[in-house]
């Protein structure tokens, strides 16, 4: 099962703050995307009066350096950072749990115990690929074979790539996406979703078919995306991984990403609540 195609974006203008904010009912979740205020307490109580009627479990606060203390005594706890994500000012993720089981991770320690063996590990970059695989950005026509992918390697996403009409509606706009091809079949794939805005892309969508694991795609793919932002005046770059998964872990610090932090039982994906980490890199 894959999220739903569209979940809500609910925008509030009042006299004291301004907010949009995404509904995640499939991660029991809200995320806020946008905001100012005036008055933090007034928009902290619209955001949790909001989530408690949708029965929603947990906030996630990417907040300006100027915010942090307000929300953090409003209940707020920081779970990680990203440099450059707000047009090159740093991003705070504050959390806060509606339902405090969700705050707690059992996996926890034995993920950071593994994120520290991973930081130990030498930077290394992509090597050639094999004869007769190449890169390529992919097209419409290739939409077929990204959603049978997506469908072969997740058993369940927060987003919905297994769709069609929502692949065609973001490539190449809202997402780059980028592939390794052998001969015509597309056997890896990742993408940057940019924020616009404010000059950021997430490094996501990483899936590699079963039979071509090993080879190292990830990494290259990973390089031509950054290459691919870079060029488009893009320069943070982040990813949320999986903590469970050392090899997408172990990818993004062979490459330079930074660990910075892990947001607690995040989302929905892969039949199950995920601890993500944080990887970033900017390109002051």
């Amino acid at each position: 099962m894959f999220a739903p195609q569209k979940q809500p974006v609910i925008s509030k203008k009042s006299d004291n703050f301004t907010v949009n904010l995404l509904l995640d009912q499939y991660s029991k979740r809200a995320w806020v995307s946008d905001y100012v205020y005036i008055d933090a307490a007034e928009l902290v109580r619209f955001i949790n009066d909001l989530c408690n009627a949708n029965g929603l479990e947990k906030i996630i606060f990417p907040a300006r350096e100027e915010h942090y203390n307000d929300l953090k005594k409003l209940g707020f706890y920081l779970e990680g950072r990203i440099e450059g994500y707000f047009n090159g000012s740093t991003a705070y993720f504050l959390t806060a749990y509606l339902d405090q089981r969700r705050a707690c991770s059992d996996c926890l320690p034995g993920y950071l115990e593994q994120t520290k063996h991973i930081l130990s590990r030498p930077l290394k970059k992509p090597a050639p690929l094999p004869p007769g695989y190449g890169y390529c950005t992919p097209s419409n026509g290739d939409i077929p074979a990204l959603t049978g992918i997506f469908k072969q390697v997740f058993a369940t996403y927060p987003s919905p790539v297994d769709q069609p009409d929502y692949l065609a509606a973001v490539l190449g706009k809202t997402a780059l996406f980028k592939a390794v091809k052998k001969g015509r079949q597309i056997v890896s794939v990742a993408a940057a979703e940019v924020n616009w805005a404010n000059d950021n892309a997430e490094i996501t969508n990483c899936a590699t078919l079963p039979d071509c694991r090993g080879a190292g795609f990830m990494l290259g793919l990973i390089e031509e995306l950054e290459k691919e932002c870079l060029d488009r005046g893009i320069n943070c770059l982040y990813s949320m991984a999986r903590a469970s998964s050392y090899g997408m872990n172990l990818v993004f610090h062979r490459l330079g990403y930074r660990f910075r932090g892990t947001l607690i039982n995040n989302c929905n994906i892969s039949g199950g609540y995920e601890d993500m980490n944080i990887w970033v890199k900017y390109a002051r």
